[in-house]
C-alpha cells in the first residue's frame, strides 16, 4: 500500500515567519539574536524577509529556539 504525503513547498517561508514573530513577541532585535545565536545579522535579516525558500540549519534554528525560549517545532506551525 502506497501512502499519499503532502509537503508544503513554502515550509521555508513558513518557519522564516514564525521566528520573526517570535524574535518580536520576545523583545529581540536582529542585532541581539545574531550576536546570541553567533548567525550573521544580515543573513537572519534575508532570511526573515526572504520572499523565497531560504534554507537555515537545523543548528542555527535550535539555537534561536533555546535564546527565543520557544520549542522548535512552533516555528513549524502553518
Amino acid at each position: 500500500m502506497e501512502k499519499d504525503y503532502k509537503f508544503n513547498p513554502e515550509m521555508y517561508k513558513t518557519v522564516a515567519k514564525n521566528v520573526r514573530f517570535y524574535r518580536k513577541e520576545k523583545g529581540f532585535s536582529l542585532e541581539e539574536l545574531s550576536h546570541y545565536a553567533s548567525i550573521s545579522k544580515d543573513f537572519l535579516q534575508r532570511f526573515e524577509l526572504a520572499d523565497t525558500n531560504m534554507s537555515i540549519s537545523i543548528y542555527d534554528l535550535y539555537k534561536i529556539s533555546v535564546i527565543l525560549e520557544v520549542s522548535i517545532d512552533k516555528f513549524f506551525k502553518e
